[in-house]
């Protein structure tokens, strides 16, 4: 019996659709997520008014091992870009869910591709993840995060994403993790080769929680301080 606290799914599925306004070789019946949601997620009103312009739709999936997930998934991407560019169609992320924005070309995903942020109302001092069981992870949750300082927190948040992308399955999330600025950067501009010498970082306490399933994430040090070396906030 496996002494991991985080389970690990034995299946995944990845999912895009494209849509494009004349029919391929086949058309394919997939419920569209709403358009309020696609908004809440990050599409752009545009690309949202331009989805009533193409009514035909080209399932882009697979199903396999968590460890396959993140070639799979660029794979797949890649694909449902490139034949929304090739018939002037828009391609949808499924699991997030939103439109996916880029090219064909584009290197490898970083971390802000695989999830979206997820404010609940009734905590507005909680950050959340959402798109994360793609992979099989349970989604990210920071607890009592100052108003003012969101903004760094969301960046910590990027950076531990970054390194449970690198790290999972082969590695349990749970435990003490060192989030640094290379963490950060690789989460939003991709692979990046990290500066020499010691990096600074920022002390997080991962623990599950597994009645809800989410991964509680408890930054220890001050985000601004740790990163950028200024004094602690007010």
């Amino acid at each position: 019996m496996s002494t991991r606290p985080v389970p690990v799914p034995e299946r995944l599925t990845i999912a895009f659709v494209v849509l494009t306004a004349d029919p391929l070789d086949r058309d394919d019946l997939v419920p569209l997520p709403e358009r309020t949601l696609l908004r809440l997620r990050g599409s752009s009103v545009a690309d949202l008014d331009r989805m009533t312009e193409l009514p035909h739709q080209r399932l882009v999936s697979a199903t396999l091992e968590p460890d396959q997930v993140r070639d799979v998934w660029h794979e797949l991407r890649r694909e449902a870009l490139a034949l929304a560019a090739e018939h002037d169609g828009l391609a949808l992320d499924l699991q997030i869910p939103r439109v996916v924005t880029g090219s064909p070309g584009d290197p490898a995903p970083n971390a802000v591709d695989w999830f979206s942020f997820e404010y609940d109302p009734e905590r507005p001092e909680d950050i959340r993840t959402h798109g994360l069981t793609v992979l099989g992870l349970p989604e990210i949750v920071v607890h009592g995060v100052p108003e003012d300082r969101r903004p760094m927190y969301d960046m910590v948040v990027v950076g531990l994403v970054q390194r449970l992308l690198e790290e999972w399955p082969e590695n349990d999330p749970v435990g003490p993790a060192h989030v640094t600025l290379a963490d950060i950067a690789a989460g939003y501009e991709g692979d990046l080769s990290p500066a020499p010498g010691a990096q600074p970082g920022v002390g997080v306490l991962i623990d599950y929680d597994a009645d809800e399933h989410v991964l509680v994430a408890e930054v220890v040090d001050d985000p601004r301080s740790a990163l950028f070396g200024g004094g602690p906030q007010a």
